[in-house]
């Protein structure tokens, strides 16, 4: 019995068929041989699902604690150039392993993407967390407290001398989307926005600047996005010192 001497060769190319990256020649050759043999057959079938699987992979949103796993394993691991290979592998050979490469490689940037959106987003809170902290150990800090009839409450922690105001809320009523609550300084002037907050945040404080000799805070209710100038009467107020 003669053995094609092709034979080993075609063995091979099942990781490029599964990716459609043979020749037409080649394919031919292929296809020819498949129906007879049962371990190319399973080989190409595998290598499509975890082709498959791989695109769904470098679509999915990375999980929050993604930064964690990676910073952590950073840490722990020493960053080396890997050894370079003696010879590139064939592209027929090594269809699937660039696959695979191209893929980590989308999971990377995409991992990278979200690991940057939250350390931005930690900067962010720490930022505040430091003004906040600021105002509230200032010497001249001033608390003022209102409770409302619906019996939500907004505490407003002033300091003349940063010129800025903590503004923290409990139980303020939702808003529908096309509107939001905006604060005001209130003084001898006319009236000056403070900026705006969302109540689905109300335990988040809010810093507000540009105090300057106002006398009171006041909150209205505006369209989305706030007003250059209150739209009504304040719904409540307080004194600042």
């Amino acid at each position: 019995m003669t053995r094609d001497p092709h034979d080993h060769d075609t063995h091979r190319l099942a990781g490029a068929y599964a990716l459609d990256a043979l020749s037409g020649t080649e394919r031919r050759r292929f296809e020819r041989h498949l129906p007879g043999c049962a371990a190319c057959a399973d080989e190409a079938a595998g290598f499509r699902e975890t082709a498959t699987r791989l695109a769904l992979a470098a679509a999915r949103r990375p999980p929050d604690e993604l930064r964690g796993r990676v910073m952590a394993e950073i840490a722990r691991t020493r960053q080396s150039p890997p050894p370079l290979a003696r010879r590139l592998p064939s592209p027929r050979a090594g269809g699937l392993i660039w696959l695979a490469a191209a893929a980590c490689l989308v999971l990377t940037l995409v991992g990278a993407g979200a690991a940057w959106r939250i350390q931005r987003s930690a900067e962010s809170e720490q930022s505040l967390n430091r003004q906040v902290a600021a105002v509230m150990s200032a010497p001249d800090a001033h608390t003022s407290t209102v409770r409302t009839p619906d019996a939500a409450t907004v505490t407003v922690v002033s300091s003349r001398s940063l010129g800025k105001a903590v503004v923290t809320t409990d139980r303020m009523p939702p808003l529908p989307s096309a509107k939001t609550y905006q604060m005001w300084w209130l003084g001898r002037a006319a009236p000056r926005s403070a900026g705006t907050m969302n109540p689905s945040e109300s335990d988040r404080p809010v810093v507000a600047s540009g105090l300057g000799d106002a006398r009171r805070i006041g909150v209205t209710i505006e369209p989305a996005g706030g007003s250059p100038r209150p739209s009504g009467a304040p719904i409540l107020t307080l004194g600042v010192g």
